[in-house]
């Protein structure tokens, strides 16, 4: 039987890994069609939405490790400045949108190991945050790739 600690584990991952889904549906959609709109939708914006709203995520569960467990105010301006610079890239012009929101992912993987250094994270959470933002930085950079 698992415990409640291990069954929010479990979930934790699934919910993180679903939510690779469509980082890794619209390059692959791109890649194999060709074509840039799903549904009536651009499929660039979708995928520049979507990925600002997981970055702004990502920047509010550190906003959030400060309010509970005492992180430093830098980590309070820090995760602000990034889901800001997530919406502007909903805003921007096509391959600066996609490396505004790299460097959003890539300066959030930098926190969480500060944050891990610090024993602000735990194991288990950092090791999810590492895998799950590595292969959104791969999804991103291989739209742009495609999408040139």
């Amino acid at each position: 039987m698992y415990t409640n600690h291990t069954r929010n584990q479990r979930l934790a991952k699934a919910l993180a890994y679903s939510g690779l889904l469509p980082f890794l549906y619209f390059p692959v959609y791109l890649f194999f069609t060709g074509n840039d709109v799903i549904f009536g939708f651009d499929v660039e914006a979708l995928l520049v939405a979507y990925s600002a709203v997981i970055v702004s995520f990502i920047a509010g569960i550190h906003w959030g490790i400060f309010l509970f467990k005492k992180g430093s105010l830098n980590l309070f301006l820090c995760s602000n400045i990034i889901a800001l610079l997530a919406c502007l890239s909903i805003f921007s012009i096509f391959f600066l949108n996609l490396i505004i929101l790299i460097l959003c992912l890539f300066f959030l993987i930098l926190i969480d190991s500060s944050l891990f250094n610090q024993q602000l994270l735990d194991p288990w959470f950092y090791k999810l945050r590492l895998q799950v933002s590595t292969l959104a930085l791969l999804s991103l950079f291989s739209y742009g790739l495609i999408a040139l």
